[in-house]
Formats: C-alpha cells, structure tokens, sequence
C-alpha cells in the first residue's frame, strides 16, 4: 500500500476556520480605524468652522455682549456664540481724577477698551455619536463716544 500525502479534511477546515477568525479580526479592525479618521475629520472641520466663527467678531460683525447660534454645512454642525463684557484683570484702582464709569466693567480712563469674553460651542452628530467642541477667546473693543 502506498502513503498518500496531503492534508486531511479536518486539517483543512482548521485551516479554514482559522483564516475566517483572522479576517473578521482585521475587518473588525480595520472598521474602527475608518470610524476613527471619519471622526477625526468631523472634529477637524468643526475647529475650521469655529475659528472662521471667531474671526468674524470685531470684523465683520461688531462685538456686542449677547448669544448668538446658528447652523453651518446645511445642518450638520450646530453653533451657539456667548459674549459676556469682562472686568480688566487689572486690579481695581482707588477713585482718581479723570477716571469715569464706562459702560458696566468699572471705573477706567475713558478711552480705555472693554474686554469681552467669546464661548462658542460647536456640535455635531446624534445621540451616542454627539460630539462638540467649545472655544474661548477674548476681545478688545473701545467704547463707542457718547454723542453730544
């Protein structure tokens, strides 16, 4: 009698079930590495469209303390924009002569600027994939003169 060689059927379908739990192992992988740059990608266009947001107050729109929101991308991102005046972080000065109450942030030299605080909240997604990004940032305007 001769030996044959070769595999057996049951070495092949280990083999087989091998390489299935190998591929659904990489596919599993490799699906949460997409998931990861797609929001990775949301992210990095939800801070784009923040800092375009930002730098329009003081130049395009006038800083005036309010709220403000708004949609962006047809819907997709959802913006709110908070600015609140500000005390100087100067300490407070002692009354001095030519030092005046300029609108509510204190006794300073008229021509002093205000300080204002910018909070701008980005969201995007639904439910379990929520996601948002908050900014800040702070703002000098001059106080506008009082008209005779």
């Amino acid at each position: 009698m001769k030996h044959q060689r070769g595999f057996s059927l049951l070495e092949v379908i280990v083999a087989f079930v091998l390489l299935a739990v190998a591929m659904g192992v990489l596919l599993a992988v490799l699906g949460g590495g997409l998931a990861q740059v797609r929001r990775s990608g949301e992210a990095s266009e939800a801070a784009l469209h923040a800092q375009s947001l930002l730098a329009r107050v003081g130049v395009l729109e006038p800083i005036a303390p309010g709220r403000s929101s708004g949609v962006i991308d047809r819907g997709r991102y959802r913006w709110t924009l908070e600015i609140t005046e500000i005390d100087d972080p100067l300490p407070p000065t002692e009354a001095i002569a030519g030092l005046d109450l300029v609108e509510s942030v204190g006794l300073q030299q008229p021509n002093a600027p205000v300080l204002y605080r910018l909070q701008l909240d980005v969201a995007w997604g639904e439910g379990e994939a929520a996601r948002s990004l908050r900014l800040a940032s702070l703002r000098a305007r001059y106080p506008q003169a009082a008209l005779p």
